[in-house]
């Protein structure tokens, strides 16, 4: 059985994202590890005097936290039930902490094998997960991180989109993704945009196509200069469910988590995005 982590804010964004999670689990059984944090403020010690102040401080958060954390379990379990998700395996964890290390915590002990997280730009909750930008916890965090739009919902995910520059440190990703979608019977459409006509990238080109020569597999190349046209016209043009990059990439695709192409996306806002772990090809 396949593992999920789930971290949330228990906010409108993240429980759609949690609706996703469930019904993705249920289609590759999964089971589904729901996080929740909280961090203590630094508080002066300027009340040197009065240690207990300081302390009531702190119980007063943590007791908030926690009566707010008990109030949203219920209202998970439900929205569970309601799709008609209640047999899938829910554990809820609630810990007090900086996220980052909690998140590793978790998949090292519970051998976590990707996340999922909602997106809606760039929020407070982000921003407390992902540090300044999505390719922080990507430095930090092995394993793939499934990031979902506020308007996504799931579906039966048919196409696969993989983005690539022809590195060979993309192939371990091609790879795994074509696992996934074997598994899943569903197809995966490669993309590689070229800024200029290259014969050399087209030579590269043919030798991934003899590499990964599986009947789900496609290639597809676009020349035009303007990268993100080209992978939305690709999303829309080749009906894709799921995009997916390795890390490295990310310098363009962390736009997808912030707002400086709002408008352009606010049509792409149902795509989610796949990132997984650059790793050195074989």
């Amino acid at each position: 059985m396949k593992k999920i982590l789930f971290p949330t804010d228990f906010s409108e964004t993240a429980n759609n994202a949690f609706v996703y999670a469930l019904k993705l689990a249920k289609s590759i059984n999964a089971e589904i590890y729901v996080l929740n944090t909280y961090e203590m403020p630094v508080i002066s010690t300027t009340s040197a005097g009065q240690p207990e102040l300081i302390q009531n401080v702190y119980n007063s958060i943590e007791l908030n936290n926690f009566d707010n954390y008990k109030k949203q379990v219920p209202k998970l379990r439900n929205i569970a039930s309601d799709i008609d998700c209640a047999d899938i395996n829910l554990t809820f964890i609630f810990e007090e902490g900086i996220m980052l290390s909690i998140l590793k915590k978790i998949i090292s002990e519970e051998h976590i094998d990707f996340i999922v997280m909602g997106t809606n730009g760039n929020s407070g909750f982000e921003k407390k997960l992902l540090g300044s930008n999505t390719v922080y916890v990507m430095e930090n965090i092995s394993i793939p991180i499934l990031s979902v739009p506020r308007k996504a919902e799931f579906k039966r995910l048919n196409n696969f989109g993989f983005a690539t520059m022809l590195r060979d440190s993309d192939k371990p990703g091609l790879h795994q993704i074509i696992k996934i979608a074997q598994a899943l019977n569903a197809d995966v459409k490669v993309l590689h945009v070229l800024r200029k006509e290259n014969t050399e990238a087209m030579n590269t080109l043919d030798t991934w196509k003899a590499e990964f020569n599986d009947s789900n597999v496609t290639f597809h190349t676009v020349l035009n200069e303007k990268l993100d046209e080209s992978v939305f016209f690709f999303i829309d043009d080749q009906l894709i469910d799921v995009m997916c990059i390795v890390k490295r990439q990310l310098n363009f695709f962390e736009k997808l988590f912030t707002t400086s192409l709002s408008k352009q996306l606010s049509y792409h806002a149902d795509v989610p995005v796949l990132v997984l772990k650059e790793q050195k090809s074989k």
